[in-house]
């Protein structure tokens, strides 16, 4: 009898341990390729900002972007021909003073008479009107990008 009762122990153990390492390697996985975009809106919030951003999207390219930074004085920068790196660091063409942003966060690219947006591979990502990007996005004039703690509004 004593040896059916630590049979059980054993194999609820090894059932325990199964399910431990298919969860980590779900976390990793997601951490490594980000979430399963079939995952619905986590708020209403968060939907709500997305159709209110995309509908003041406008058809001509932006000329510039508003930094809001943390200490609450906007900065502008001037879009051009030349792409911008955003970062902390002196390898990025615009330093940004967030400690929640990597040396080279993310990258602002002129492309066929308009801009895209494109992470770098930073540790916080870069979000373009709450959404995480994971390619190179098209820009439009009223989008709202997230790097760290830094808020950038894309301007006519």
């Amino acid at each position: 009898m004593a040896i059916g009762l630590l049979t059980i122990f054993k194999l609820a153990l090894l059932a325990s341990l199964y399910i431990f390492l298919i969860r980590v390697v779900r976390v990793i996985a997601a951490d490594v390729y980000g979430p399963s975009r079939s995952k619905a809106p986590k708020s209403r919030a968060a939907v709500a900002t997305a159709s209110t951003s995309s509908s003041k999207r406008s058809k001509r390219p932006p000329r510039e972007l508003v930094l809001h930074l943390t200490d609450g004085k906007p900065e502008v920068i001037e879009l051009g021909q030349i792409p911008i790196t955003l970062g902390r660091a002196e390898p990025a063409t615009h330093i940004v003073d967030d400690k929640y942003i990597s040396d080279e966060h993310a990258q602002i690219i002129p492309e066929s008479g308009g801009y895209n947006v494109r992470d770098l591979g930073s540790t916080n990502g870069t979000f373009l009107n709450g959404a995480k990007v994971t390619k190179p996005t098209p820009l439009s004039v009223g989008d709202q990008l997230r790097v760290g703690k830094t808020r950038i509004e894309v301007r006519r």
